[in-house]
């Protein structure tokens, strides 16, 4: 993801800034006469060819074979992020419009994420993805252990991020509920607050039911941790399948597998930006092969050492990036408002 070497002439990167805003409008290859014309550039035809040769040559800008126009290139995309396109900023309005709409959502965390993905949609008319907010260390809240027959109980476990997660377990010896009852509490009082490697440091006797129901404690809180952020809401599907791009079957089929819920956690980065900061990964940037046509837009919300979830657009290279950068650093900072609204911590 690195930024170009060659450093752009003022004209040069002119010209690269009006050529990548007319492929993104049109989809169409930007030709020198184009330019003059429609920009009405004090330049010629001649000087401005002259000029994209050069761009050509430095890689920021390609050549499609059926085409006398230009396209840019990754690089060229690059240049325009890093460079050209400034810190854009969403206009107050739609902020407040955003916020309107987040204010007569309920409190659950699933309606938020859900409504940050349609918004995000929306608003690039691009695919959004929003993953659930997960801590890094996944620990114990609290257990509970209901008796279903003899040998058998239903283990239900509730995480510190309010995850609850329920296993049948199978015991040696018959067990009534008063004991599960009292090996629940005994256990709470012990485990409650710790991760999976701090509960199986933890002393039991070897054979018991405290043993048996730690083995099963700790490898739901390991699952848990090692799902990275694949629980997400993906909305805008046929935002990108509408696009040029991937008009073709074979292209629609590749978008569409890769952002399959079952593949999200190859489709993003597993840690993503700091709360607040923006990443912009751009074509054959993306280590999936699917998406290397493909930019995603991603920014972190919640807190460093609390729960933390991804936002991202995802979308063909000619994008509008500075809509999508400002909209996902803006959708970013509201739902850590939430965060920290629903965990009570003003301060984080």
């Amino acid at each position: 993801m690195g930024v170009p070497a060659v450093e752009l002439s003022e004209r040069r990167a002119a010209i690269l800034r009006l050529i990548i805003s007319d492929y993104i409008q049109t989809a169409q290859p930007v030709g020198s006469e184009g330019l003059v014309q429609r920009h009405r550039l004090e330049l010629s035809s001649a000087t401005i060819r002259n000029e994209m040769a050069r761009l050509e040559d430095e890689g920021f800008i390609t050549h499609p074979h059926t085409s006398a126009g230009r396209v840019p290139s990754d690089q060229g995309y690059r240049y325009y992020v890093e460079f050209l396109m400034g810190d854009p900023e969403l206009p107050t309005d739609e902020k407040l419009r955003i916020l309107h709409q987040f204010h007569q959502a309920t409190s659950h965390v699933a309606q938020w994420l859900q409504l940050a993905a349609a918004v995000l949609s929306q608003s690039v008319h691009n695919a959004a993805l929003v993953t659930a907010p997960r801590v890094a260390q996944v620990r114990l809240r609290q257990l509970q252990l209901v008796a279903l027959h003899e040998h058998t109980a239903l283990l239900v476990l509730v995480t510190e991020e309010v995850k609850v997660r329920q296993q049948v377990m199978t015991f040696a010896d018959p067990v009534t509920q008063d004991e599960l009852t009292r090996i629940a509490n005994r256990l709470n009082a012990q485990w409650s607050g710790l991760d999976a490697p701090a509960i199986r440091a933890r002393p039991v006797d070897p054979g018991s039911r405290d043993e048996a129901v730690r083995i099963v404690v700790a490898g739901i809180l390991e699952e848990d941790e090692a799902a990275g952020f694949s629980d997400a809401h993906v909305e805008g599907l046929r935002n990108v399948l509408e696009q040029p791009e991937f008009s073709r079957s074979t292209k629609a089929l590749e978008v569409l597998e890769a952002l399959d819920e079952h593949n999200l956690a190859a489709t993003i980065p597993a840690e993503g930006p700091p709360s607040g900061g923006v990443t912009v990964i751009i074509g054959g940037e993306n280590p999936n092969a699917p998406l290397r046509e493909m930019s995603v837009i991603l920014s972190g919300y919640g807190s460093e050492g609390g729960p933390r979830g991804l936002l991202a657009v995802l979308g063909p290279t000619r994008m509008q990036y500075p809509r999508a950068v400002a909209t996902v650093r803006y959708m970013g900072s509201v739902m850590s408002a939430l965060l920290r609204r629903l965990y009570g911590d003003e301060d984080r």
